[in-house]
């Protein structure tokens, strides 16, 4: 027995609400009423249960096959998809309702009657799906390749802000605008105008062939702004006036929803639109929070989304951290130095920094894959940021390692010690390459695996080999190489920091000799003289003493 609580809603279909464990069923749709306390499995085909199934759409868990074979993803479009209509319980509304439920219950592990409430009814929740090149001449609902739900948050007021850091409570909703400012206790972040990706639903026998790409690349295009109509350019809507509607959403007393009647529809507009159709809302970025693990990461790192945070504590229903990525919408026209593209390049950089700090205690568990698919970010605006401008001083490196050390480093790269003499320098040298110090120094992926797994998740060599597949002698040996490649880069710091010291020194002696005269005997006269008094005063002090004796 589940109870279940279908209290009025604004549309064909009930808000719901799913209390623990009695049966209540009341239904309140217009004027009728129906209720019912038995329970829903006394016997087959039970009637209520019949009903209760078509309106959850608990019953979506088949999938039917896409007729259309395979497209190409870019001649695939993206649509928006009318909530109004797609749930006015029209016979095609339902029908394809039921392709997107059937899409949601096969690609996530956990769906619950509240999800469609929200899908159906959550004013900031919006709705596209991605669909095949389409047959003007045909009549039949379009297939749908993969579909996507996203949540706009964000432009919250600067007081609101101040208060939740200060008192350590926050508002219902905004999920990454809320954790980012308390992660980094920035107040700026959470007036940014963003839209967070809840879902992405691809069709299981199409998933990994790049159409949840193709869609994430459309849905980033529309809201750059790259998609809109010329005819509408004229007329689309301010930032300003789209950060007031976003605003207003969040405001709960001035939502519609409360003040709409329940009534059927007539005047509704198409369950699908194109996006050059519709005005896109003004955002500054695009964000996603999962629970990471590494298909799902190399999947939102090849769309360019970036890491910023990751709970230190897993989940306890599936073991995995959330990790909350980013991705800046940049308009194309924008300068690419301009300091308001820089926050995310920030955010980026104190980010990786406590992972690497992090990774020997709460991700240590974590695959060398993993972690070094987490480390590593090939955004190009990442890339841009994190380049050195000028290379590692003596200085600088010193601070980090000793004369002894790299002493002891290069007596390992010659094969003339065992790797637990380096033991201690692995963190200070692996911190060095992953925050791109070492400038100049590129690593193969196994490489650059094994330097997380040994200097910064402290694992050892055996455990490090089984996780890679590898032998401990090839790791060894792999590790071997990548220390001569640091030795060498080292070696050449300290012999560029000595020849500009000599540089400055020679300088200083020729400085000292413009000053300098000539002698005024020659250097033999000198000699001589000098050799010749000296020879004098020998043979006398001699004789003296021979006749003293």
């Amino acid at each position: 027995m589940f109870p279940l609580t279908i209290a009025p809603a604004n549309r064909a279909r009930s808000m719901l609400v799913w209390p623990s464990f009695s049966v209540t069923i009341h239904v309140r749709l217009a004027t009728t009423t129906a209720s019912n306390e038995s329970c829903a499995k006394d016997k087959a085909g039970d009637p209520v249960e019949t009903w209760l199934n078509g309106l959850l759409c608990l019953d979506a868990s088949k999938i039917q096959p896409i007729s259309s074979g395979c497209p190409v993803p870019q001649d695939c479009e993206l649509y928006y998809i009318n909530r109004d209509t797609l749930f006015c319980y029209h016979k095609a509304s339902e029908m394809f309702l039921q392709r997107l439920m059937s899409l949601y219950v096969a690609s996530h592990y956990k769906n619950t009657p509240n999800d469609l409430q929200m899908l159906s009814d959550a004013p900031a929740h919006h709705l596209f799906c991605l669909l095949p090149p389409i047959d003007p001449n045909k009549t039949s609902l379009p297939e749908v390749l993969c579909v996507l739900q996203v949540c706009l948050e964000g432009v919250i007021s600067r007081s609101s802000v101040q208060t939740g850091l200060t008192q350590g409570k926050r508002a219902a909703g905004d999920l990454i605008p809320w954790t980012i400012a308390q992660q980094f206790q920035d107040e700026e972040f959470p007036r940014l105008a963003g839209a967070r990706v809840v879902r992405i639903a691809t069709h299981p026998d199409y998933q990994g062939m790049g159409y949840g790409s193709r869609a994430l690349d459309l849905l980033e295009r529309y809201f750059v702004g790259e998609m809109v109509s010329l005819t509408d350019v004229s007329s689309s809507p301010s930032k300003k006036k789209k950060e007031e509607e976003i605003r207003a959403l969040n405001d709960e007393n001035q939502l519609l929803i409360f003040r709409e009647e329940i009534a059927p529809r007539n005047d509704l507009p198409p369950l699908l639109t194109k996006l050059s159709e519709r005005k896109p809302e003004a955002l500054d970025y695009l964000g996603v929070s999962y629970g990471v693990t590494a298909p799902l990461l190399k999947f939102w790192k090849k769309s360019g989304f970036v890491p910023v945070y990751l709970r230190q504590t897993a989940n306890e229903l599936t073991g995995e951290h959330s990790c909350i990525m980013l991705k800046q919408l940049v308009p194309p026209d924008a300068e690419k130095d301009s300091h308001e593209q820089s926050w995310l390049r920030m955010f980026w950089t104190d980010f990786q920094r406590r992972f690497i700090s992090l990774l020997g205690f709460s991700f240590r568990s974590f695959s060398p894959q993993l972690a070094l698919g987490i480390l590593q970010n090939n955004s190009p605006l990442i890339i841009e940021s994190t380049e050195p401008t000028v290379p590692l001083s003596k200085q600088e490196l010193l601070f980090h390692l000793s004369p002894y050390d790299i002493k002891r480093l290069d007596l390992y790269a010659r094969n003339m010690a065992d790797y637990h003499l380096i033991t201690d320098l692995l963190p200070a040298i692996t911190r060095m390459y992953f925050t791109r110090q070492l400038a100049g120094i590129h690593l193969s992926a196994a490489q650059a695996a094994i330097f997380a797994g040994l200097g910064l998740q402290r694992k050892a060599v055996d455990k490090l080999s089984s996780e890679l597949d590898l032998e401990p002698s090839q790791l060894l040996g792999l590790f071997n190489r990548s220390v001569k490649k640091i030795v060498v880069h080292l070696n050449e710091i300290l012999e560029t920091a000595v020849e500009k010291s000599l540089e400055i020194s020679g300088t200083g002696d020729r400085s000292i000799g413009d000053k300098m005269s000539p002698l005024k005997i020659s250097l033999e006269k000198n000699l001589k003289r000098s050799g010749g008094e000296n020879s004098d005063s020998w043979k006398k002090k001699k004789k003296k003493k021979f006749q003293k004796q």
